[in-house]
């Protein structure tokens, strides 16, 4: 697509989620349960059996109830103010943290590293933040907060897993892999929804998702659209990822939800820290492919607030020097509300 294209897409997505913000919203009703998130990437798990560049992700994560601070007063009313599109407007609260770690390494296993291959790299992070939702959107303010280098353990944790497993293992995290480096990472999502049709027993909604961070391991924007079917879709707003765009909150119904999606956006990249390196030893002198496409397909169930899913995600090349056109990265998700 061309850059002019690109600029019309942008356009187009923004204006249809702006008009969401004023449509009519239903009577919101607060969640009042807590979740524990278990969410796993890995490009293993996209059946194509590859082994290369983000390679892992792993997330353990706990999500507030959801709080009314426009009818509930307490100490933390305050929170209702941390908004920029719902500022003015009635919408739910509630927060997040979780403990996060990601893994990137070449494609050659043996000694020394391959023309034009990815530097090793780990992240160890702290992800907190707050969702804020109405009927029809949902916005996600966040930072995370951690270390690249050895101290995020990537190297050992992958080593033994791979020896566990039986598993080639890469032998150069000591010799290629990013300096140590405290990373400050904010970032901001919004994603509103139109429903195209809605009964009681199948409904089709279009999720468009605004994506943009700011920090010394990824600075980016981004715009994304969902197609999902099937049946409770206001369950949630869709199953979160980790390192790929959108991150979204858990269930907020107890009932029963099943649906399938299909989706795709694009990704416009300032700067990525696990291509660009951070020292002599990591970074090759790449040049980021600033657009980068990405699809994703995949299956969400919940009921009584477990919720199972899993995502197939394909992307397009994260630097023009990069051997592969592309990479894909399958996730699953366990999510438990108590």
């Amino acid at each position: 697509m061309s850059r002019s294209g690109f600029i019309i897409l942008i356009i187009v997505v923004l204006l249809c989620n702006y008009t969401l913000l004023y449509a009519a919203e239903e009577d919101l009703v607060p969640y009042k349960k807590h979740s524990i998130t278990i969410l796993w990437e890995n490009d293993f798990l996209n059946f194509m059996k590859s082994d290369r560049y983000y390679t892992n992700g792993s997330r353990i994560g706990w999500t507030s109830k959801e709080y009314d601070y426009f009818n509930e007063d307490n100490s933390m009313s305050w929170a209702k103010n941390v908004s920029i599109t719902s500022y003015n407007k009635h919408h739910l609260t509630r927060f997040h943290l979780s403990i996060n770690q990601e893994m990137y390494t070449p494609a050659t296993h043996g000694p020394g590293i391959g023309k034009n291959d990815h530097p090793y790299g780990g992240f160890l992070y702290l992800n907190t933040g707050i969702f804020n939702r109405t009927q029809n959107t949902e916005e996600h303010i966040g930072i995370k907060l951690g270390l690249v280098g050895k101290y995020s353990f990537a190297g050992q944790i992958q080593t033994a897993l791979h020896s566990g497993m039986g598993k080639l293992i890469f032998s150069e995290w000591d010799k290629y892999q990013l300096a140590n480096e405290f990373i400050f990472n904010p970032y901001y999502q919004w994603t509103g929804r139109a429903y195209l049709f809605k009964t009681k027993g199948i409904s089709m909604d279009f999720l468009g998702t605004f994506d943009i961070a700011l920090g010394n391991a990824d600075t980016h924007f981004g715009t994304y659209g969902t197609l999902r079917i099937g049946h409770n879709l206001d369950n949630d707003f869709g199953m979160p990822k980790i390192n790929l765009e959108q991150d979204y909150a858990p269930v907020h119904s107890d009932k029963f939800s099943v649906y399938v999606f299909v989706g795709g956006g694009a990704k416009v990249t300032l700067h990525n820290i696990f291509v660009q390196g951070n020292s002599p030893e990591s970074n090759f002198g790449y040049n980021i492919n600033l657009l980068r496409w990405e699809v994703s397909t995949g299956l969400v169930m919940s009921f009584y607030g477990v919720r199972i899913g899993y995502i197939w995600t394909y992307y397009t090349k994260d630097y023009i020097e990069q051997p592969y056109d592309h990479h894909a990265v399958g996730a699953l998700l366990v999510e438990f509300s108590f």
